[in-house]
């Protein structure tokens, strides 16, 4: 008999949108829904061999309908001027999807190609979104961080968001 995985142990963390909104960096762009096959190609490439593999599914045709689950609310309503993507050569290389969760703006998704990651691009890609957010009104970002990622819980910590209580 074959054991299923367990499910991954998650926590929240929620940063304040506070002070004046950061411009948002004009080299990022809006995700569209003509991006999504591309999008499940990085999203794939980013979280294979993560402990965030499951989020992707079993391959690129498993992470672009969880993309499209995304931009069809699944997690709430898609907020694409929060959203954005970056590009080398005409193609996604890095992105952060955001939606609305329960009134609450949500980092439903970041993900880095693997050939891009330490260039700093998540962390650009965070702050536009946050400055997107800022700008919209909102005045805190959450997200749902797996706790066996130590490398996305440091990115994250470093810029200001704090567990909640659960």
């Amino acid at each position: 008999m074959t054991q299923t995985p367990a499910e991954p142990r998650r926590y929240r963390l929620d940063a304040m949108l506070s002070g004046p909104p950061t411009p948002v960096d004009g080299s990022f762009r809006t995700p569209t829904r003509e991006d999504l096959p591309l999008l499940g190609v990085l999203m794939w490439d980013a979280y294979r061999g993560t402990p965030d593999e499951r989020d992707a599914g079993d391959g690129v045709a498993s992470a672009v309908a969880e993309i499209r689950l995304t931009f069809d609310g699944e997690y709430g309503p898609f907020l694409p001027e929060a959203s954005f993507v970056a590009e080398e050569d005409g193609r996604p290389v890095a992105a952060t999807l955001v939606t609305v969760w329960r009134g609450t703006p949500l980092l439903a998704f970041v993900f880095t190609a693997s050939s891009h990651t330490g260039r700093g691009l998540a962390r650009r890609l965070i702050r536009a979104t946050m400055g997107a957010l800022a700008q919209l009104g909102y005045d805190r970002l959450s997200l749902a961080v797996t706790e066996d990622n130590a490398r996305a819980r440091a990115l994250y910590e470093s810029m200001g968001f704090v567990q909640v209580p659960a």
